[in-house]
């Protein structure tokens, strides 16, 4: 009897740890999710406080993602978009040094992430102005040429800031719902220069907002051409792999359609 007793407590004490862990487990999963709650409001904010040129309250609300916990998601949107205040030209604290601090570590804490490509090309342009104004402080030989190699590094800037601007623009439209306007957004950078940033983006943003259900214009073979552009021109853009399997989707989808269609004509053929 006494053994079967201690048998049983036994038991009892396993299934007590047991729920222990389990209660540990599940309040880390609520505290996570709570986590990626907050910081998406923060980064929200600060994507709205960019648009208005409101860089102190931008950075404010970035900094608050980075200084979480390690590992918060979304840490590597927040130090990108902390790396675009401080080389915005609009910004009365422009600062080119940290911009490029904040996208150096966004590649060395998060290389896997889907901005690195993007934040390896600012670091690229900010490595080159700084080296370009070094060299002009070190010596006044060529001075001439090292000053329209900043401007035009400055200029490239400039740009890439300017259709950044668009698609935060855009992407802010398509989600209130105004799909015209969120359309006319990345036409723009559709028409800017040969070369100019964002191009791939605004071809992806359009054939989602083809394809979205909500929009009252929806069109799939319009998506499809966007989608398919996005693939053929630009070949080593990261959002190809996404235009893959819209296109496989809606290319689905278009074909259903036609069978349809198909039977919907031999039923009218019989019925004669």
């Amino acid at each position: 009897m006494g053994g079967k007793h201690a048998g049983t407590g036994k038991y009892i004490h396993i299934c007590t740890a047991c729920l222990i862990i389990f209660s540990f487990l599940g309040c880390a999963s609520i505290q996570r999710a709570g986590g990626d709650i907050e910081a998406r409001k923060h980064l929200l904010l600060g994507r709205r406080f960019l648009a208005e040129e409101d860089f102190s309250s931008a950075l404010r609300e970035n900094q608050k993602v980075i200084s979480a916990v390690a590992g918060i998601p979304f840490s590597d949107e927040a130090l990108f978009n902390t790396g675009l205040i401080y080389a915005h030209h609009a910004n009365p604290g422009r600062d080119y040094k940290k911009s490029l601090d904040y996208f150096r570590r966004l590649l060395r804490e998060y290389p896997q992430s889907p901005l690195a490509v993007q934040g390896g090309i600012w670091a690229g342009i900010l490595e080159a102005l700084e080296k370009a104004e070094s060299e002009k402080r070190a010596s006044e030989a060529g001075k001439e040429h090292l000053k329209r190699e900043i401007a035009g590094l400055r200029q490239e800037l400039k740009k890439r800031i300017n259709a950044d601007k668009r698609i935060l623009r855009s992407r802010k439209l398509l989600a209130s719902g105004n799909y015209i306007e969120a359309m006319r957004e990345n036409m723009k950078i559709l028409s800017m220069p040969a070369g100019s940033p964002f191009k791939d983006t605004a071809l992806f943003n359009m054939g989602l907002i083809y394809a979205h259900v909500e929009n009252p214009d929806m069109d799939y073979k319009k998506s499809i051409g966007y989608f398919s552009k996005l693939v053929s021109d630009y070949p080593q853009s990261p959002l190809v792999e996404q235009a893959r399997i819209w296109l496989n989707v809606l290319n689905a989808i278009e074909k259903a359609k036609e069978v349809d269609i198909e039977i919907e004509k031999k039923k009218k053929e019989l019925a004669r």
